[in-house]
């Protein structure tokens, strides 16, 4: 019998949340240096061409794409999914290191393209942990203040790595150290969160998974709104980094700058905005939730890319922040409002390869979008996929799954 199941709930649930408040800050640091500072340094180191570009603007959702495979290896070894994410990490320690010591564009990709593939391996593990040591009706209460945590961290590195980038370029061996020490510290505190071995009977095999996409036709309705959601969204992420750093725009703005609006001011409202949000979640449909933060972003791409004055980008990236603050939640929690608890991860594992599915097309169409237009062009677009996507989740409403 494993340690974990020899805790009551409230013994789990209490660790849980002390581990997850100490592993907040160190995922922050990570956080901030994958959003903004690694295609920064692309940008600006090397010069890079857009595929390069492109690859690493999505390189965590390409990882997402392993995660079915991830969790059916979970279940066949038997191993603690604590200790699975930890050794994760220590994984993306490693490979961030190789990007620190070789300096080559090629190489700098490839590790870090790798590194953020590693530690996006989690995501349906961690929230597998959290339905297992959570009481259902708690989730999103639960994971607001590490959240908050994140955010604060995420906004104290952002500062930090935009003033020594602006000092000389090749600060940037200091913030990835500071990042592989980040990952390290990470995967220490995460393996102390009591878990149990997934059931492999549960879990299934990745065909098996995939399968309930048209098993479950909720299921599989929620993922193709989310993909047209989640593309509108996305194709505009590092189209943001372009529009703000590349001179041909005409904004130009310096790396404290773009630090300052892309990582900073978004971290804080998601901040000031999470525990709202997690009561939201918790306490109303899930359409209602899902509709609101789409009608934010909406807001926000409006009022980002047809503007120029750093006022105006502000107020946008508050918007920004203010559906980051519940998307967070939202993305990690929805599948435990129509899967049951020993269900979750392998729900979650096809959610995330879908996720990694648009995550690796969205840069691309992005940056292919820009190419035959203007920023304006590729914000257009996804809004257009985002409006669309509301649509197909308001028919959803009245489905029974969401009545019980």
């Amino acid at each position: 019998m494993s340690e974990a199941t020899q805790l009551s709930l409230e013994e789990r649930s209490a660790a849980t949340y002390r581990n997850d408040i100490l592993k907040a800050p160190f995922y922050g640091i990570l956080d901030a240096g994958w959003l903004t500072f690694v295609l920064l340094i692309a940008i600006r180191q090397f010069d890079a061409p857009e595929a390069y570009k492109a690859f690493i603007a999505g390189a965590a959702p390409i990882g997402f794409l392993l995660t079915p495979i991830t969790i059916y290896f979970a279940a066949k070894t038997q191993l603690r999914p604590s200790l699975i994410c930890a050794l994760m990490f220590c994984l993306t320690a490693l490979l961030i290191v190789g990007a620190t010591v070789i300096e080559s564009l090629l190489l700098f990709s490839v590790f870090m393209i790798t590194s953020q593939m590693a530690s996006g391996q989690q995501g349906p593990l961690i929230t597998q942990l959290y339905a297992q040591n959570y009481p259902v009706s708690q989730l999103g209460k639960r994971i607001a203040m590490p959240f908050i945590l994140t955010s604060i961290s995420t906004i104290l590195f952002s500062l930090l790595g935009g003033r020594l980038l602006d000092e000389s370029l090749d600060y940037y061996h200091a913030l990835l150290w500071i990042m592989a020490l980040s990952a390290l510290v990470y995967s220490w505190i995460i393996d102390r969160i009591p878990s149990t071995p997934l059931s492999a009977k549960s879990v299934g095999n990745p065909w098996q998974n995939l399968s309930l996409i048209w098993d479950d036709r909720l299921f599989g309705y929620l993922l193709g709104s989310w993909m047209l959601l989640g593309l509108g969204h996305l194709i505009t992420v590092p189209v943001r980094v372009e529009y703000l750093a590349n001179p041909d725009f005409g904004i130009n703005l310096d790396n404290v700058e773009i630090a300052f609006l892309l990582a900073g001011v978004p971290s804080v409202v998601r901040i000031l905005s999470t525990t709202l949000w997690a009561r939201i979640f918790d306490r109303f449909h899930l359409i209602t939730t899902r509709n609101l933060l789409s009608m934010v972003s909406l807001i926000a791409m409006a009022l980002f890319f047809f503007a120029k004055s750093i006022a105006v980008l502000t107020i946008a990236m508050i918007f920004f922040g203010l559906s980051m603050g519940g998307g967070k939640i939202i993305w990690h929690l929805w599948v435990t409002k129509i899967a049951s608890p020993e269900k979750v991860s392998a729900y979650m594992s096809v959610h995330m390869a879908f996720t990694g599915l648009r995550g690796t097309i969205a840069p691309f169409l992005g940056y292919w979008i820009l190419s035959q237009s203007t920023p304006q062009g590729v914000a257009l677009v996804g809004m257009l996929l985002i409006l669309v996507s509301m649509g197909l989740f308001e028919c959803l409403r009245t489905h029974t799954r969401f009545a019980n």
